[in-house]
């Protein structure tokens, strides 16, 4: 029985061969085709069914998240090379699942979230990588572009998780954040800013006067 937001998947020496939507089904050699001559040949044509069948979930999987586990060299146009960490959500859904099967589970052996979570952190943070340092000169930028940014991202990416069978349904940047010291230096400049603003206030007064 396969149950609605769901996909029976036949799995026969290591490869998905075959899905089905949701219903209930009398499984024979007879009815899958494909399945019957892969299986049936080694056997004169009558063979017992033998495979393995998975059941894939087709729900939308919210709040997975993505992130840095190291942070990634930043060439800042105005702060020189500085490292980065980033951090944030996306959600995803399995939308091709004999390719699922095929390209996860069948040659990376994962069968949880949390593997394919872990394993799609990495793409993503590849691609966030190329990305911030094709569109990014400063993080001093940054604020005002992080819902530009995940859109971006999440168009870049789209392809990469094809490759899976899966569709990326929405990608969030929460936050891309400087070393310590970098994120005094960025204070101190504001300081140095508002002090600037005051001199020219007070240069203005005193030419009023």
């Amino acid at each position: 029985t396969v149950r609605e937001s769901q996909a029976g998947v036949f799995f026969y020496k290591g490869k998905a061969i075959e899905a089905f939507g949701p219903g209930r089904f009398t499984l024979k050699t007879g009815n899958i085709p494909i399945l019957t001559k892969v299986a049936s040949l080694p056997w004169g044509l009558s063979s017992p069914l033998r495979a393995e069948m998975y059941f894939v979930n087709l729900k939308v999987f919210t709040n997975l998240k993505w992130g840095t586990r190291d942070p990634v060299a930043f060439k800042d146009s105005e702060l020189g090379l500085i490292r980065l960490r980033a951090f944030g959500i996306f959600n995803l859904q399995i939308v091709q699942p004999v390719l699922f099967i095929n390209s996860l589970v069948g040659t990376q052996g994962m069968l949880t979230t949390e593997e394919i979570e872990e394993y799609l952190n990495r793409v993503i943070v590849s691609r966030f990588n190329d990305y911030m340092g094709e569109t990014i000169d400063s993080i001093l930028n940054l604020p005002a572009k992080y819902d530009e940014l995940s859109e971006g991202l999440s168009n870049r990416l789209q392809e990469d998780f094809a490759h899976f069978g899966i569709g990326l349904t929405h990608l969030y940047i929460n936050s891309i954040t400087p070393p310590p010291e970098v994120q005094q230096a960025i204070d101190d400049r504001s300081r140095m800013g508002v002090f600037q603003d005051m001199n020219k206030l007070m240069q203005m007064k005193s030419a009023m006067a």
